[in-house]
């Protein structure tokens, strides 16, 4: 809908200049710079909500920033979990071997030293019945004892510091897989935050991609709106000086009789067969959410479907051009009515001509064809006047 206002005050404009009713011009003119107003008044309240958005947008960098560092922080963090996980499993590793070497160890010396008392045992048996004068066999005997029984010391003190670097180890190897499971759970837990943060991050930057787009419009419709509002201006001046100069070249009085143009009510032509695309009055915008005001309807030509013309019998006002709208005519018929045809790629007619019903008054441009109807400071619904063969 951008341009509408842009059209509503040109309407306003010349129904002041071609002075409708004589004694009133200075009024019409004051209610086409009332339409200025508000068209100011939008340009401030879409300034307002460019503003806000930025805002937004600034606090939705700050959001991304945010979980950027957080994923950043976490996944250092992770990296060094991985290295003190990767030295824990390493020691829990050369713990197990060391371990494992003490146990073997320690079932070495009790074997030998089972085999050594199973050999005294065997060695006692059989000189169990030599005789006390038999000296060399009781000397022979008591030096196996004294033997045995050194053997049996060193055994018996290695396989207790055997138990005990068992105990020690076994300790040293349940601390190692606690801090094992313990920073593994860690990692998880951190990986777990880093996806959650990394989903929060993508989830702000799609948001903060639609507040770019919805600022993109609103900063295209500021430019508009600020475009409509300079033309507003410099037409209004024009008119003003055009009305003075035509009052004291002819008088108060219309300029044009046509017939009653109510009689067309509900049998008007429509401009360019096709399919009404936008309607007429109060609509909100999906995406800005900015409240506007539609004047009049707006028409998909039909295939085929080229010029633009005339709805019925009037006198050509105004031929010009405004941003959104190309090219676009006004017409003025009797009782204070005006039609506007805007959208033309090209206009055909020229200012004051005469044109009837049917009659081309230029060609379609790259887009829809945008149709209002007015009668003084009173918008018309085009819907309720058109003939609907052309639908």
């Amino acid at each position: 809908m951008r341009g509408f206002v842009g059209i509503v005050a040109l309407m306003a404009a010349f129904m002041a200049a071609t002075g409708m009713v004589a004694d009133d011009n200075g009024r019409k003119l004051m209610e086409n710079k009332q339409e200025l107003d508000r068209v100011k008044k939008q340009l401030a309240e879409t300034k307002q909500k460019v503003d806000s958005l930025n805002r937004l947008e600034t606090e939705i960098k700050s959001s991304i920033n945010k979980y950027g560092e957080r994923v950043d922080l976490n996944r250092k963090l992770v990296s060094r979990m991985e290295q003190h996980l990767k030295s824990v499993r390493g020691g829990l590793a050369d713990a197990g071997k060391m371990l494992e070497e003490t146990e073997k160890r320690l079932e070495g010396t009790r074997s030998s030293y089972n085999a050594l008392l199973v050999d005294f045992y065997c060695r006692r048996r059989s000189s169990a019945d030599f005789e006390l004068w038999d000296f060399d066999r009781v000397f022979t005997h008591g030096r196996l004892v004294h033997y045995l029984a050194s053997v049996s010391g060193r055994s018996t003190r290695e396989m207790a510091q055997a138990g005990d670097s068992i105990k020690l180890l076994s300790q040293y190897v349940d601390s190692l897989e606690q801090a094992d499971s313990d920073l593994d759970r860690q990692r998880r837990e951190k990986k777990a935050k880093i996806n959650l943060d990394m989903t929060l991050k993508q989830k702000e930057e799609k948001t903060l991609g639609s507040v770019k787009r919805q600022t993109d419009i609103l900063q295209d419709r500021l430019v508009s709106l600020s475009a409509t509002a300079r033309q507003m201006e410099s037409i209004i001046a024009e008119l003003e000086q055009a009305q003075e100069k035509r009052i004291e070249q002819e008088g108060p009085g219309p300029r044009f009789q046509s017939g009653s143009f109510a009689m067309f009510k509900g049998s008007l032509r429509p401009p360019i067969k096709g399919k009404i695309t936008s309607t007429f009055g109060w609509k909100k915008d999906k995406i800005t959410n900015l409240t506007s005001f539609s004047p009049g309807i707006d028409i998909q030509p039909a295939k085929g479907q080229t010029g633009v013309t005339a709805s019925a019998p009037g006198r050509v006002v105004y031929v010009g051009s405004l941003r959104g709208y190309e090219h676009f005519v006004i017409l003025e018929h009797d009782d204070g009515y005006y039609t506007t045809y805007a959208g033309l790629s090209q206009a055909s007619v020229e200012l004051d001509e005469l044109v009837d019903t049917g009659d081309v008054l230029g060609a379609c441009g790259s887009g829809v064809v945008h149709f209002e109807i007015r009668q003084g400071r009173e918008h018309l619904d085009p819907v309720i006047w058109l003939d609907g063969y052309g639908f």
